[in-house]
């Protein structure tokens, strides 16, 4: 189900990664990189099989020589069979690269078959351990696994977002109608036969040893104001989705192309292909939203939003969340579109431009199919936010810790 038609364009583009015979691209590049990619998969869950496809794809696309001075790695974490958590398969440190035109994959360190990789303390084991061997002055990192954005560990397990009926959440559907949607990815997730491990985000920004160029998430619900905010001072840009992603993730054959062949990222150029993905697809499977986020260029965004909190107070408990742009299908009722939640909440014409203004400087671009699911995409600015509910009295209190709701004070 990937997009199909690159064979031509990889031919032709190749040549610009490679370089020639003198730059002697049959020996390993010594001194410092200019660009160090990392892939984390953290496929030790039901999406293995996805995640081992995602690799393969890569591998086959545009790569750079061994002898560059831009290296591809991946940290991949897999189950040894689909869902098989009981046989240990440990974790590796991998690169990829092009030898007289063909992708390699070579393994360069070989984790303990016991380590759950998806915790904060791995994370930074892995990325310390790549800061060593490829010192760099550019490194950016792509993340792909399971998530449910900002929201705490387990807290989806619980029954507190039931207090509500689903109407007055503003889900439509039944429960039987979402499992016949397709298959989505759910920061980072490992299954085991007893407990499910997922990384809080203070922990994963924290985990992070050094200062990205960028983070793209290849998972779940990512796309919000609360992540980006969290980020911001590890990183400068985001590629994120505000709703879910299907299984099949982005779009990774002509991904190093985009982020390797010219002096920055094409991080734009990453979402149009991701978007053009799904939006050829039909039915369900034309499901996508995309946003590009400069986590430098946030403040005036939080200022604007904070200004509308202040002159519009609201009763959270009776405020209507059903006339608000969602970016949920099911119940995971803790995502909506920020601009449409300042204007429902009775931002003037003139706050709304104000926060445009800083929308358009944070949110580089953002590209939506008419729909995901059974939810129109109508009123869309790039960033999901949470609007508080009195009756999520756990989540609420969660959300305090969080360093947006510090710098807004959305929730009391």
């Amino acid at each position: 189900m990937k997009k199909v038609g690159l064979t031509s364009l990889i031919a032709a583009l190749v040549l610009l990664l490679t370089g020639t015979a003198c730059h002697k691209l049959d020996e390993p590049y010594q001194g410092e990189f200019s660009q160090v990619f990392v892939y984390m998969g953290l496929g030790y869950n039901n999406l293995s099989l996805n995640l081992k496809d995602d690799l393969m794809e890569l591998k086959d696309g545009v790569l750079p020589e061994l002898g560059r001075d831009k290296a591809v790695l991946a940290f991949c974490h897999n189950t040894a069979r689909s869902g098989d958590y009981l046989t240990p398969n440990p974790p590796c440190l991998l690169r990829l690269y092009r030898m007289e035109g063909i992708g390699v994959i070579d393994t360069l360190k070989v984790y303990p078959s016991e380590m759950i990789s998806a915790s904060a303390e791995s994370i930074r084991t892995v990325l310390s351990d790549v800061k060593e061997l490829f010192p760099s002055e550019s490194y950016s990192m792509l993340l792909s696994s399971h998530s449910t954005g900002w929201i705490p560990p387990q807290y989806r397990a619980g029954t507190e977002q039931w207090s509500l009926s689903p109407r007055q959440m503003g889900i439509e559907g039944s429960e039987s109608e979402w499992s016949s949607f397709p298959a989505t990815k759910s920061i980072g997730a490992q299954s085991s036969p007893n407990n499910v491990y997922e990384i809080e985000l203070k922990d994963f920004a924290a985990a992070i040893p050094m200062k990205m160029d960028y983070i793209l998430f290849d998972a779940c619900l990512c796309g919000g104001i609360e992540v980006a905010w969290e980020l911001r001072d590890v990183c400068d840009k985001i590629v994120f989705s505000p709703t879910e992603v299907l299984t099949m993730g982005f779009q990774y054959s002509s991904m190093i192309y985009n982020l390797m062949n010219g002096k920055e990222a094409d991080l734009e150029q990453v979402c149009r292909d991701y978007f053009e993905l799904y939006d050829a697809q039909s039915g369900n499977m034309r499901s996508a939203t995309i946003s590009l986020v400069d986590c430098r260029k946030l403040d005036a965004l939080a200022s604007e939003f904070t200004k509308i909190l202040e002159s519009h107070p609201c009763d959270f408990g009776a405020f209507s969340r059903s006339g608000v742009q969602k970016y949920f299908y099911d119940n995971k009722a803790w995502f909506f579109d920020l601009r449409d939640f300042a204007r429902e909440l009775g931002a003037t014409a003139t706050e709304l431009s104000a926060l445009d203004a800083a929308l358009s400087e944070c949110v580089l671009c953002h590209f939506e199919t008419p729909s995901f699911f059974n939810v129109p995409m109508e009123r869309c600015c790039g960033l999901s936010v949470y609007i508080p509910n009195p009756n999520f009295s756990i989540l609420n209190d969660y959300y305090t810790t969080l360093a947006w709701n510090s710098a807004t004070g959305l929730v009391k």
